[in-house]
């Protein structure tokens, strides 16, 4: 059941993301970043429309979108790119990992679950990407990983993260 409820609290939340109701703010942030780089505007698009494996696969050998599919698929947190927003993500690393382990393992009732939507709909977005990508209890692992993990860039924010990443594949 625990399951089932952090299913739909995930799902819920990317709805409500999607439709304007929450992230507005961190969306717009992003797409302003995004702006100054066409080519990878359209790699992120997408990435978010097909999926890192398919942007991968059909990506020019030595072309950004090619570059960006490889990061993004060796890094840890790559998956992630996947929710919007998450590219000028101010959460620190392990302290979002933490939290979304957290989010994703309590036990939710439906009289909790609006309020819990509005309080973290960001969390719900970022463990639907995951279950989307890998399925529920591999979800749950990877973030119970990340979470461990005192990797080298756990105190970065995400957003961060991924925009260094990305500007490694700038071509200019």
């Amino acid at each position: 059941m625990n399951n089932v409820l952090n299913l739909v609290l995930a799902v819920s939340a990317l709805s409500l993301t999607a439709c304007g109701f929450v992230g507005d703010d961190k969306a717009q942030m992003e797409q302003a970043w995004l702006a100054q780089d066409q080519q990878l505007k359209t790699v992120v698009e997408q990435i978010r429309a097909q999926g890192i494996a398919t942007v991968a696969q059909g990506a020019a050998a030595g072309s950004v979108a090619q570059c960006v599919a490889s990061q993004l698929s060796k890094d840890p947190l790559g998956q992630l790119v996947s929710v919007e927003g998450a590219l000028v993500e101010q959460a620190k690393i392990a302290e979002l990992m933490t939290q979304l382990q957290a989010a994703m393992e309590q036990e939710v009732s439906f009289s909790q679950l609006f309020e819990l939507l509005l309080q973290g709909a960001d969390l719900a977005a970022y463990a639907s990407a995951l279950v989307d990508q890998q399925g529920l209890e591999q979800a749950l692992q990877t973030v119970e990983q990340l979470a461990r993990s005192g990797g080298e860039f756990a105190t970065q924010d995400l957003g961060v993260h991924f925009q260094q990443l990305l500007q490694e594949c700038q071509q200019g």
